[in-house]
């Protein structure tokens, strides 16, 4: 009699103990997916592809992961938002968004992801879309929003749960690198083309040139070094000349990113 109940405990044991290895199970398989996700994003930002071909790859990855149909990279410009890049019935690249409502909450201080419910999308061209939910993330880099990753999931489709949301973050870490608009480095070839050109300036010409930098006028010029208001126009006009540039305005940027100062 013993031994039966000892049997009937194990046994009723035993569906619980299923249901936690295959929980387990699904666990482990969606944190899999997850970390496949992030290393296929990271691989796409690190292959130096166009910037619009990176990322509609990117999306394609995302989407296929989440199970939706709809996304849509958005670059902050101006003011409002330019689509860089979209998957679905989505508003096409080079479309301009104004950035209010919940777009200026995610795109503004504290920069934070919204995820609705039950919300027409105005991110969508098709009038008989109604998504089950639009989650916006902020793509931020050093403190500042360059952009918005939108996904559009359609009705039923299954909510992100907090993992997902914390994978969906790292991605958009990594998008944000796409999207910030990159400043060319200076060559050492322009400088030192720089330093040349200002080296067919005369002694008298290049100490003109270097109080242009500060805003000084021809009769300013011509007070601080001692010459007459007409003589210094003639030599800004021939500094124009020789550097190749259309006003006082540039010369000065090149007389400051030389170190020429008065």
């Amino acid at each position: 009699m013993k031994y039966a109940d000892q049997q009937t405990m194990t046994d009723a044991s035993l569906p619980s103990t299923a249901r936690e290895l295959r929980a387990s199970a699904r666990a482990s398989e969606a944190q899999l997916g997850r970390l496949q996700q992030l290393q296929g994003v990271a691989e796409i930002v690190a292959s130096q592809r166009a910037t619009r071909d990176a990322l509609t790859a990117v999306l394609v990855k995302i989407t296929r992961h989440l199970g939706i149909d709809c996304a849509v990279v958005l670059q902050v410009a101006g003011g409002a938002l330019t689509v860089l890049a979209g998957i679905g019935e989505v508003l096409p690249v080079g479309a301009s968004v104004p950035c209010g409502g919940v777009l200026a909450e995610v795109t503004r201080p504290p920069m934070q992801p919204v995820l609705r419910e039950h919300t027409a999308s105005r991110l969508l061209i098709s009038r008989d879309a109604s998504p089950g939910h639009e989650w916006l993330l902020p793509l931020r880099v050093g403190g500042r929003c360059h952009g918005v990753l939108a996904l559009l999931g359609a009705r039923g489709a299954q909510l992100p749960d907090r993992d997902e949301q914390l994978s969906m973050a790292a991605v958009s870490t990594l998008l944000a690198g796409l999207v910030t608009p990159q400043q060319p480095p200076k060559s050492r070839r322009s400088s030192v083309h720089a330093v040349a050109t200002l080296a067919r300036l005369t002694g008298r010409e290049q100490q003109v040139l270097g109080l242009l930098p500060s805003g000084a006028s021809n009769a300013e010029i011509a007070e601080r070094l001692g010459m007459a208001p007409g003589t210094a126009k003639i030599h800004v006009e021939r500094i124009l000349h020789k550097l190749g540039v259309r006003d006082r305005t540039a010369a000065a940027v090149l007389a400051a990113e030389s170190g020429l100062r008065a």
